[in-house]
């Protein structure tokens, strides 16, 4: 045994990898083994998922033979390997290069130098929360902000509902800086960051349930706390998500919409955009197009 860590990967059908999870649980809680933790991921294109297991140290075969035995996946085809040691903080920052997208302007602190004059400059680091303005999706809402703006339309309320670093909520502030913005996640964490975030960037917070301009921050799940209703329905609404919650949240998304309104989603593939835009489409909505960024989409729609 060595203290380095470990993973074990391969693909699976999402059900058997959810399952695969809690087994895991049950299994190190029988043994009396601290669990090693598994990570999922969709793939373009694949019905399969991205199944990733991290072990702190090199594993004890015998539990993995017992979890694939449990899970009826002693024939599953999967690698098992020491992680290549690395300082992934910096690693991940030397990936996370400057993303221009319309007036928009990203970068890490590492290359603060790099600010670009006559944009709008977000300072967002690599961290505990989804959102540098690299990923597509992010870079595809920023797009699709801008392009709002260039219209005569002016948001008095704004929702960044999913959060994360804060970012599509700091670029709406900052276009709009009169208007309310909520930004809202389920994880406490995420808003720890936004709020760190919003003070890097010299944004302004406000009490959520407040008639200030700035942002108002809200640890929330879905659309139900009380604190949605001081705002809603909002002029415009960004959920930098994933397809399947989009889907199942449509009917709150679009109630939670004003008449008017735009609507910003994104986190989804290009192979679900006909699964979303239906959901939204047959409550009324009308889709005022997309922006693609390699395989990811940012759709836009408006409630009239």
């Amino acid at each position: 045994m060595t203290d380095q860590s470990w993973c074990l990967s391969g693909e699976l059908p999402l059900a058997t990898a959810q399952k695969l999870e809690t087994l895991i649980e049950l299994i190190a809680d029988e043994i009396g083994e601290f669990p090693p933790t598994l990570s999922y991921f969709e793939q373009a294109g694949k019905d399969d998922w991205r199944i990733e297991i991290y072990f702190a140290t090199e594993p004890d075969y015998s539990f993995i033979t017992k979890m694939l035995a449990a899970g009826n996946l002693l024939d599953w085809d999967h690698e098992i390997a020491p992680i290549e040691e690395k300082d992934w903080v910096s690693e991940s920052q030397k990936l996370l290069q400057p993303v221009e997208a319309g007036r928009f302007f990203v970068f890490g602190s590492h290359d603060a130098d790099q600010a670009k004059e006559g944009s709008i400059n977000l300072q967002i680091d690599a961290g505990q929360a989804f959102g540098t303005g690299k990923h597509e999706t992010t870079a595809g809402c920023l797009s699709a902000i801008d392009g709002i703006a260039h219209t005569d339309f002016t948001p008095e309320t704004v929702l960044d509902l999913g959060t994360g670093s804060g970012v599509l909520a700091l670029a709406a502030h900052k276009v709009w800086s009169d208007a309310r913005v909520i930004a809202s996640d389920i994880d406490p964490i995420a808003i720890d960051v936004c709020r760190d975030n919003i003070v890097i960037n010299k944004g302004d917070e406000r009490p959520a349930d407040s008639n200030l301009p700035g942002i108002g921050l809200v640890v929330a799940d879905g659309l139900e706390d009380p604190v949605f209703k001081h705002d809603a329905p909002f002029d415009l609404i960004t959920a930098n998500i994933l397809a399947g919650p989009l889907v199942d949240m449509a009917g709150d998304i679009t109630d939670s919409l004003k008449a008017g309104g735009k609507l910003i989603l994104s986190g989804l593939l290009a192979t679900q955009e006909k699964e979303v835009l239906d959901a939204y489409l047959a409550r009324g909505l009308v889709s005022q197009g997309k922006i693609e960024n390699g395989e990811w989409l940012a759709l836009s729609l408006t409630k009239p």
